[in-house]
């Protein structure tokens, strides 16, 4: 039985937000999920007017459950997700301000970005440059160590496993740009490894309370060093990946999530946010944490 029931699909009638349909109905269907879509808006019409104005493909409407309420969009959105129980959040990085031409330098919308900040749920975010390939091949999951990362690459395994596609781990390290690739299970330290853990072990912490069939999902470890947005894209790139999983803790202040930043920028696949929710325990740190700046 898949973990995820519930998925939740927020759309203002912009074009730009309607783009997540698509990869939501799919999503949905795949994941044999009920569909919440939500819309905020003052005056609710009828339901096939509605998705009409929404842009939701109609051959594909059968299968939805819209809402529309009367809140102001981020409101609306963080109380369906609590009302309807929802596993998922899937949605664009921007709707409306996309559609008043505001500049790709603003990357977030208000919407999305209160979403990431106030919901512990995991976000299935659609960057501007989001390219619709379905069905979804594999998934990218960036492991650093910390616990937000360890806790995307088990939502990562989760939806992999309920999709029947792979899984492949990366860590990006400081240092010149290096690759080293390997089956899990069978990774290998080089001599002059700087880091104190195997990248494995990582792997093998994140998935500590994973089923086996989640377990056998991850079927590759990559090691990097370089710039972790540049790199992690590169992996993308090279892995056909059509999501990309991050830990995230949720903080988009001036400063704080530059690798999510710049790939919410140039990324063209769907961005796995997922946020740490438990307390933080004492950790070494590998490398340079990713987390620190997704």
């Amino acid at each position: 039985m898949t973990p995820f029931h519930s998925l939740l699909l927020s759309l203002d009638g912009s074009p730009e937000a309607a783009r997540a349909a698509g990869t939501a109905i799919w999503l949905a269907e795949a994941l044999g999920a009920t569909l919440h879509i939500l819309h905020a808006v003052a005056q609710p019409l009828p339901k096939q007017d509605a998705l009409a104005q929404l842009h939701v493909p109609e051959m594909r409407r059968a299968r939805l459950v819209l809402h529309q309420q009367p809140d102001n969009a981020e409101a609306a959105v963080l109380k369906a997700i609590a009302k309807f129980d929802i596993d998922l959040v899937v949605m664009s990085a921007r709707g409306q301000s996309a559609s008043a031409g505001l500049r790709l330098s603003q990357r977030l919308g208000s919407v999305a970005q209160a979403v990431i900040e106030h919901t512990p749920v995991p976000i299935l975010l659609l960057p501007v440059r989001y390219r619709e390939s379905l069905p979804w091949k594999s998934i990218l999951a960036a492991v650093s160590g910390e616990t937000a990362a360890d806790r995307a690459l088990q939502v990562a395994t989760r939806l992999a496993a309920s999709l029947g596609i792979k899984v492949t781990a990366v860590h990006v390290g400081d240092g010149l740009a290096e690759d080293r690739t390997q089956p899990f299970g069978r990774y290998t330290d080089a001599a002059h490894h700087e880091y104190p853990y195997r990248i494995e072990e990582m792997v093998e912490r994140g998935l500590a309370s994973r089923t086996t069939e989640e377990c056998e999902c991850v079927g590759q470890v990559v090691f990097r060093q370089g710039d972790p947005a540049a790199e992690l894209q590169d992996q993308v790139d090279s892995h056909a990946a059509s999501v990309l999983a991050l830990g995230c803790h949720g903080a988009l202040i001036a400063g704080r999530a530059l690798v999510f930043k710049r790939l919410v920028e140039s990324a063209d696949c769907a961005l796995l946010l997922v946020k740490q929710t438990e307390q933080p325990t004492a950790r070494l740190r590998v490398g340079k944490a990713l987390d620190d700046s997704t």
